[in-house]
Order: C-alpha cells, then structure tokens, then sequence
C-alpha cells in the first residue's frame, strides 16, 4: 500500500466534505469553484489509490496543491474571520478548554477571579410587554407571543438564542429600556461582553429618559418583578460593570461598582466584585479591604478561601484561622478552606487544628499526598513520632513513588534510630523520576556518619550528575572523602564549591584544612584570606591562617594571628595547648606568654 498516497487521499476527502459544508452554508462563486477543483483533484487521487497510477512527481504536486493547499487556506480564512469576530464581540471563552492541572496552588483565587458575580437576572416578559408602547394590538399580541417564548428559552437555559431572539426586538423596539437591559444582561450572561457593553450604555441612557414609571402596574402577575427607576439604574450599572470586567477595563469596573454601592452599601456581590478586580491588578491589600465587607455574605464560602489564602501569604496565621474557619462551619467539607486552614495552624503552632485539618482531609481525598506530609508534620512538632511514620506509610501506600513523603519518612526513621531503615527508604526515592536534592543530600551525609564512605561518595556523584549546580552537594561530598583521605579529590569538590557559593564559612574551614594536610601552603592562605575578607572577625579562620603560617615557619606571624584569636575569642586558649600543629611554636616566646596568660 502506499502509504503517503492513502494519506493525501483521506486529508483530499476530508477537505470535500468542509467544502461542501462552506458552500451549503455561504455559497459563492469563489468558494463553488474551488469545490469543484477540490473534488476532481478528491476523485482524481482516489482512483489513483485504487489503480495504483499516479506515479508522475508533477501530477503528485498538483493534486496535493489543488486538493489540500487551496482548501486549507480556505479553512484557514474562515478561522482567523471567525476569531476576530469573537473578539470583536467580546467572546473570551477558548474555541478548546485546556484541561487545568491541579497543582500545589490550584488556584483558589484563580479560580475566583474567573467566577466573577452577576447581580440581577433578566426582567420577565410579562414585566418588559408591560413597559412597551404599541398602538396595533395585533402587533402587541404577536410581541407577547415572541417575549414568552423568549422566556421560555431562558428557562430552558437556551440562553444564546435568547440574547439573539432579544438583539432581534432591539431592532425593533431601540427605545425600550426594558429589550435593552435584557439584550445587555443576555449577551453578559453568555460570555459576548463588548456587545452586552453597547447594549447596557443605551438602556443607561434611555433610563434617564423614561417617561412612564408612574404607570400602574398592580396587574403584574404573581412573581413578576418591577423595577424602578433608581432599580434599573443600578442594575444597568452593575452589569456594565460586570461587562468591563470581563473585557479587562478593571480600573473602570471598579469606578461603576463603586456606584451602584454608593446607593446599596449592603449589596455584598459588588464588594467581592471590585476585590476581584483589585486582584486581577496585584493591589492585595485593597483586595482585602473589600473581602473584608465581603464577609457580609456568610454563605459565601470560596470569598473566605481567598481572604483567608491572602491572610496566610502575607503571614497573618490569626487572622487567616479566623476566616478559614468561618468558611469551614458554612461547608464542613470545604477542601481548600480545610487546606489553608491546616497550614496556618501549623505556622502558627496550633498542632491539634492542624491533626484535625488533614485527618478529614485525608479522609476526604486519600490519594492526595501533601495531606500526609503536612499531618506527619503537625504530628512530628507535637513529638508524636510513632504517629507520624504511621502517616507516611499510609502516604506511601497510596503514593508509592512520591519523592517528598520517602524522604521526610527517610529522616524521621533517621531520627527515631532506625538508621537501616531510613538508608533503604532514602536509596527507594532517589531511584524514582524527579528525586530531590535533599535526599542525595541526606543519604550521602548519613552514609558517612555510618562510615560507608564508598556508597556515600556514589550517591552524591548521582546527587551531582542531577543537580550539577547544586553547591550543598559538592561541599558534603567534599568532607566525605576528607573523612575517607581522599584529600585529591577532596580539593576538586572543594573547589567546585568555592565557584559556586563563596558565602559558606564551613567552606573556607574545611577547603583550607585540606590544602593544609596536601601542604598546598600558597593555595590554603589565598583560600583563608578570602575568606577573612568576607568575615574578618572570624575566629576560626583565622585560627586556620595561623595554623598554615606555622607549618611554613612563619612563627612570628603565626603568634600574631594566634593573638587575635584570642582577642576575639579566650575559649581557643585550650585548643591551642592542645592543637600539635603549633608544637614548633612551644619555645617561641611570644607563644608562651600567650598560653601562660
């Protein structure tokens, strides 16, 4: 079979059948001939494919332009109008919704800002017949007929066709308020804001012109709603508000929530509306400001989660618990309040809270692995180590390869004792995709304080093959084979530490005690005065320096630097009558008057 040909056959038909639709839908000359080119070339590859022809590389080229490259531009026309249509309309909805990952900060705010609230609903149909003016009652009657299908298809939830069915009686009717705010409302409500916008700055205008708001209206029917003048104004202004949110003009939505408030200070959705936008312009704190008066709606639960969330950013734990709690008694099942809530009590060492927290949350989401990090954690700071491995091996056994309960769970076996055990934990995660440094870090390190110097040397080599920047690595690498008198490659680690982070005293101890030992004299005092230009009351180092002139017989200057050891701190009195690298030293007389002091 031939493979290419079959495909350029298949992409040709599919193209047709595109074709013929466009035609259907829009015919015209243009597009009816390119249909036609698009079928003959359609047919021509077909049997091609059949009879096994069509060998000729010009004849290929030309069925391929004819039949692939002249539709696809067509389809690529017809893509790019279609998208500027929709953004001329003020359609922010994606042609294909990406499917969101859930990540360490789903995001509660995120996912607030995009709930952005609407206040009013439509005025019924009954209520917008009412506010009509038309002579012809047989007009009248057709137009009511039209309204109560249209509401029909709003409680059907055929909410596009509504604003359409509405954006057709604006024709008709342009001087209703009443059409108007609906066609506003509807277009609002279905995600084609920069429309919803024309539409409510006309029923604004017109609101201010209406004339016959005094009429009676006793005979609206039970459940209707009426809407007053000074009403609609603050509908009308709330939905362009609404409007030029969703358009990104937040500066200006907030100018027309502001408004509505002036006249309805209790009307809580406004409230969260304009901290929306305060957000969605990183001005946090006059976010907050607003969620705080948002706090009126004590039904609104995700509002807390976001207040709270913001609390727990800037660090104030007291005032997050507080919130967090609100929004736990109105849904005891509230994940993310439960989530927040539980790591603000850790800050704030209210272990018990935080026990509490993640157990139901445990309960309620048992495959989530950071529930059973953050429980083991409140359980280790209340010395509840037992506790606490039970945590990880649940965690374990639902995250087998979770990379941060093996290494937690690895330290805490560290720390109970069970150094064996903790080994094999350790050796599990860094096998596993996405190790962390800070387990090659902890298993090199206590593979050397067990003496295994070979394994611990290995594990940080792979530690360094992965995280080949990673400074703690070649340092702790470094010590290892110090401790091991691999003291050659003990300087090279050394070294590559020191071109990574120059700001480590340890690191100007152990680098210059290894040059030292290799009696690499010239090297060891350029590393020690490095060092001491970075941290020039530096006992140690300079105790080091001492140590490096000593062994060069520079007694003199040996003594001197001793001195200032001590001046800086007399406890190295007793290391210096002890140390044997100062044994030249004891007949100095600068030396004795030193240690006799």
């Amino acid at each position: 079979m031939n493979i290419p040909l079959f495909f350029v056959a298949f992409v040709a038909c599919f193209l047709a059948l595109y074709m013929m639709n466009r035609f259907i839908k829009k015919p015209s000359i243009l597009i009816g001939l390119i249909l036609g080119i698009q079928l003959f070339s359609a047919t021509v590859v077909v049997f091609a494919l059949i009879q096994n022809v069509l060998t000729i590389p010009e004849i290929e080229l030309l069925v391929i332009a004819t039949g692939i490259a002249l539709p696809a531009l067509v389809v690529a026309f017809d893509h790019i109008a279609f998208y500027r249509k929709r953004k001329k309309m003020g359609i922010t909805i994606p042609f294909i919704d990406k499917k969101e990952k859930r990540g360490k900060q789903e995001s509660d705010t995120s996912s607030f800002l995009k709930n952005v609230e609407l206040w009013k609903r439509e005025i019924h149909a009954m209520d917008v017949f009412r506010s009509l003016s038309v002579q012809d009652a047989r007009i009248l009657e057709n137009i009511k007929k039209k309204l109560i299908i249209i509401q029909r298809l709003i409680n059907l939830e055929r909410y596009e066709t509504a604003a359409d069915q509405y954006r057709f009686l604006y024709e008709i009717f342009p001087d209703s308020y009443a059409i108007c705010y609906n066609a506003g409302y509807l277009h609002c409500f279905v995600g084609r804001y920069r429309e919803a916008y024309k539409f409510l700055r006309k029923a604004y205008e017109l609101v201010k012109q209406e004339k016959q708001w005094g009429r009676d209206f006793e005979d609206i029917e039970k459940g209707h709603k009426h809407y007053l003048p000074e009403d609609m104004n603050l509908a009308i202004e709330f939905d362009i508000g609404y409007s030029l949110y969703n358009i990104g003009k937040y500066e200006h939505s907030i100018r027309h929530f502001k408004k509505v408030l002036e006249k309805k200070p209790d009307l809580t959705v406004a409230y969260k509306n304009i901290a929306r936008a305060y957000l969605k312009i990183g001005m946090d704190d006059k976010a907050v400001e607003y969620l705080e008066k948002g706090r009126m709606d004590v039904r609104d639960s995700d509002m807390r989660i976001v207040l709270g969330s913001i609390y727990y950013r800037k660090g104030d734990m007291k005032k997050a618990i507080e919130v967090l709690d609100e929004a736990v008694k109105t849904d005891e099942k509230q994940i993310e309040a439960l989530k927040w809530r539980g790591k603000a009590a850790i800050k704030e060492k209210i272990y018990d809270k935080a026990v509490e927290c993640f157990s139901t949350l445990i309960d309620m989401e048992p495959a989530e692995a950071s529930h059973y990090y953050h429980l083991a954690l409140a359980q280790r700071f209340i010395g509840k180590n037992e506790d606490a491995l039970r945590t990880y091996e649940a965690g374990i056994a639902q995250n087998q390869t979770n990379n941060t309960l093996l290494y937690y769970y690895g330290t805490l076996l560290d720390e109970v004792g069970k150094r064996e055990k903790a080994v094999e934990v350790l050796y599990k995660s860094i096998q596993y995709d996405e190790p962390l440094e800070d387990t090659f870090n902890y298993l090199g390190v206590l593979l050397g304080q067990m003496k295994r110097y070979r394994e611990s040397v290995q594990v940080f080599e792979k530690g360094i093959r992965v995280f080949n920047k990673s400074y703690q690595l070649h340092f702790n690498l470094g010590i290892v084979l110090e401790m091991s008198r691999r003291l050659e490659d003990a300087i090279i680690y050394f070294e590559r530490a020191y071109e990574l982070n120059r700001n480590d005293p340890m690191l100007y101890y152990h680098y210059s005690a290894v040059l030292l030992k290799k009696r690499d004299y010239a090297k060891a005092i350029r590393i020690c005065k490095a060092g001491m230009s970075n941290y020039p009351d530096d006992a140690e180092l300079i105790y080091g320096l001492s140590k490096v002139y000593t062994h060069m017989g520079e007694k003199d200057i040996a003594v001197d630097l001793l001195k200032k050891v001590l001046e800086l701190d007399s406890s190295f009195v007793t290391r210096i009558k002890e140390d044997h690298d100062f044994k030249t030293l004891y007949r100095h007389p600068g030396y004795r008057s030193l240690i006799a002091s």
